[in-house]
């Protein structure tokens, strides 16, 4: 016997600045209320679940969410049926079918974030990498992320520095980050390569979870590039994933 449904993942990606976060606000424009619109009136009844919500003006390239849709629901259809009750901030990519078991949240296994810096917001290259390299591991990074995350072991893959003419891309790749987690850690790194925080702070705060006056760097730089599964399971090819376009053309609804 044939299930009445099928799951569904849901490549979405959005521009952060006008929204107050990812997680639905009475009175207030998130993703998850204007995707939650955009079910409705394409006639899905099913709310979609998110690989992990993102805060005020914080944006994503790859933000994935899974659901159940009816059986007879044409997977290919779902992105043009679903952008046409969408802003221009804010996109459906891509819907592709998975098995029962997959879930955005429970099934990922990596996370990518990118945080784009002014040369002049960088500071000295050499200090802004030297801090870079005491990060990665897996470690009690308490210090570092907002109380109300749950804390526990956690594990940064890698961080890289990537200079252009135009400014510095700090890349961070882990199993998860807790929440402000990646923005106090630019915070730190930025102040180190300023000189407006000592090297030996950050160390101890990784090493011993000594407290500090971390700084949070601003959201509005930092985007959710990517969501990483098992190849089993993973519902978008690696070619997928490096052509899409970034950031996406268009105008930014005022809304």
């Amino acid at each position: 016997m044939l299930h009445p449904f099928k799951i569904v993942a849901l490549w979405c990606w959005y521009r952060g600045e006008q929204f107050r976060g990812y997680q639905q606000q009475l009175d207030s424009r998130t993703v998850q209320g204007e995707l939650l619109r955009a079910f409705a009136a394409a006639g899905l009844s099913r709310n979609p679940v998110v690989a992990g919500r993102t805060d005020k003006g914080v944006s994503a390239r790859m933000q994935v969410l899974s659901c159940r849709v009816e059986r007879e629901t044409v997977v290919d259809e779902l992105p043009a049926r679903l952008n046409a009750h969408l802003p221009g901030d804010l996109g459906v990519h891509l819907v592709r079918e998975v098995p029962r078991l997959f879930h955005a949240a429970w099934s990922a296994t990596s996370k990518e974030y990118r945080y784009r810096l002014t040369h002049a917001e960088a500071g000295d290259l050499e200090r802004l990498r030297e801090a870079a390299a005491l990060i990665p591991g897996t470690r009690d990074f308490t210090v570092f992320h907002f109380k109300s995350s749950e804390r526990r072991p956690r594990t940064v893959t890698a961080i890289d520095v990537w200079p252009d003419a135009d400014g510095v891309t700090l890349r961070f790749l882990g199993e998860g980050f807790a929440r402000y987690m990646v923005r106090m850690l630019v915070g730190a790194m930025v102040h180190v390569a300023r000189g407006e925080l000592d090297l030996s702070l950050v160390r101890d705060g990784l090493e011993q979870q000594k407290l500090f006056r971390c700084p949070t760097a601003e959201a509005e730089p930092l985007t959710l590039w990517d969501v990483g599964y098992p190849k089993e399971v993973d519902p978008f090819t690696s070619a997928e994933r490096a052509s899409f376009d970034w950031p996406p053309r268009g105008p930014t609804p005022t809304r």
